[in-house]
């Protein structure tokens, strides 16, 4: 019988995970384009969508899947500047979607429509408490499409590898077969960092099934890793990737300096440090104990060969963190890791963590330690007090600093209109954001700068038909 939770019990945790994630999602209605999002929109309405997919390939990267993405799914490459938000808001859609469809196809005989429901929503919850970036997972759009994205083909691929393996009739097998190959396409033409973990994850699979001498597994996960391995090589053979990478090592040719331009120790120390020593992360090792209700469901729908000991999970999850991290050195901006590959790491670990410990429950009831209600509960309680804290923070946003800020961008948008329609020659100013505290969820404070032909101003500038713009720096009472 599945899993079912008790009907006020439902209920309850149904209004609650809705009152919690609503206010995420109405954030999306007063997004605003941000960099890249400008500056891709206007590629693609001076050259076309299709043609601009040329040009990205040949002068700045090769994730052929994200820049199809970044020009033709782009609301500003078709003038529909209105429209930026709904474009975050399907993609944030998408991830719920996507946790509940993965939680369903691999959980189905033990737990309920509306368990696994809830599930889903908790899981998106909690990521969005443990990133130290909710505006580069859920509002930047060049962001979500390049890294976020990534980060649920890199789940489906393990879903639809598994299902592979369970389906017992070609239709089935056939179906589950596209979607990893098809999400393995998809990860290695979007993010770098996703790659490598994909890479690393199907190159464990393969070892495990090599040992195990399970033939026709080795055989797909080599075949995912054959796939994987191309789009990765098409990605990195491309101009526009090797001009980036040779002006990173500053004009190397060979491959000694390029390679050094990768290694920077004492950075990786500390940047990891930063990522995985954090409240957050202590919390999500604790989370699987206050789940112990679900383990005779979660055991009973465990696929077969899926036992592994929980240090080797945990250090298949931390080596993969470190691959992923090795590429963030190439281009050192912060002492962090830079936010929106830190999101998909803490993806990575997330899911990873949980899978982990699935895998390493004993399958025998005599064999599982009870944890005290006690313990269930006090770890429970943290949780919801963790998570508390951004949704009050983006309640607070919808409820006061967004409506501000968006009309404050509008009457910019509508200037820089008018502008251009009659000077279109000309150096705009506008004033300053007032009145808007960034909460960090939403709204964190990016704006244009006060001086001219900075990135972000040019970009800005050159979607709106006008030479360059800058916010007055002799404006007081600036926001940010």
């Amino acid at each position: 019988m599945p899993f079912r939770v008790r009907s006020a019990g439902r209920l309850l945790l149904a209004a609650g995970l809705l009152a919690a994630l609503l206010p995420f999602f109405l954030l999306c209605y007063y997004n605003q384009p941000y960099l890249d999002d400008f500056a891709l929109g206007t590629l693609g309405r001076t050259r076309g969508p299709w043609a601009a997919q040329a040009y990205l390939y040949a002068h700045l990267y090769g994730r052929f899947v994200a820049s199809f993405l970044l020009v033709v799914g782009n609301p500003l490459t078709y003038g529909a500047l209105r429209a930026y938000g709904l474009a975050s808001l399907v993609i944030n859609l998408c991830t719920l979607l996507a946790l509940w469809f993965s939680l369903r196809s691999l959980l189905r005989p033990a737990l309920s429509r509306l368990t696994t429901l809830l599930l889903a929503g908790a899981l998106l919850l909690f990521f969005i408490a443990l990133i130290p970036d909710i505006y580069a997972s859920f509002y930047w759009f060049a962001a979500q499409v390049t890294h976020h994205l990534a980060a649920l083909y890199l789940l489906l691929v393990v879903v639809g590898a598994v299902r592979f393996q369970q389906a017992t009739r070609r239709a089935p097998k056939l179906a589950w077969l596209s979607l990893a190959v098809i999400g393995t396409l998809c990860t290695g033409g979007s993010s770098e960092p996703a790659t490598v973990l994909l890479g690393w994850l199907l190159l464990v699979a393969g070892g495990i099934s090599w040992q195990r001498w399970q033939g026709a597994a080795l055989r797909l996960w080599a075949g995912l890793l054959g796939l994987l391995a191309g789009a990765a090589w098409l990605n990195a053979t491309a101009p526009g990737t090797q001009q980036r990478l040779h002006a990173t090592a500053s004009g190397a040719r060979n491959m000694a300096p390029l390679l050094a331009s990768f290694w920077h120790p004492a950075w990786l120390a500390g940047a990891l440090g930063r990522l995985l020593f954090t409240p957050g992360v202590l919390l999500l090792l604790l989370a699987p104990l206050a789940l112990q209700p679900l383990v005779p469901a979660l055991v009973a729908a465990r696929p077969r060969g899926l036992r592994l000991p929980l240090p080797f999970g945990a250090a298949v999850l931390l080596v993969g963190i470190l691959l992923g991290a090795l590429l963030m050195q190439v281009q050192i901006e912060s002492p962090a890791i830079s936010s929106r590959v830190a999101n998909l790491l803490l993806w990575w670990l997330l899911l990873g963590w949980l899978g982990a410990c699935w895998a390493a429950l004993p399958a025998a009831a005599s064999q599982r330690r009870p944890v005290p209600k006690l313990v269930r509960y006090a770890i429970g309680a943290l949780l919801v007090l963790y998570v508390l804290l951004p949704v009050r923070r983006a309640w607070r946003e919808v409820a006061i600093e967004a409506p501000s800020w968006y009309e404050q961008c509008w009457q910019r948008y509508a200037f820089l209109q008018r502008l251009a329609l009659t000077t279109p020659h000309v150096r705009a100013q506008v004033p300053p954001i007032r009145r808007v505290v960034p909460r960090y969820v939403l709204i964190r404070g990016y704006d244009i700068g006060t001086t001219y032909n900075r990135p972000y101003n040019r970009d800005v500038a050159a979607y709106f038909g006008v030479d360059s713009v800058r916010v007055d720096p002799a404006a007081q009472h600036a926001a940010f």
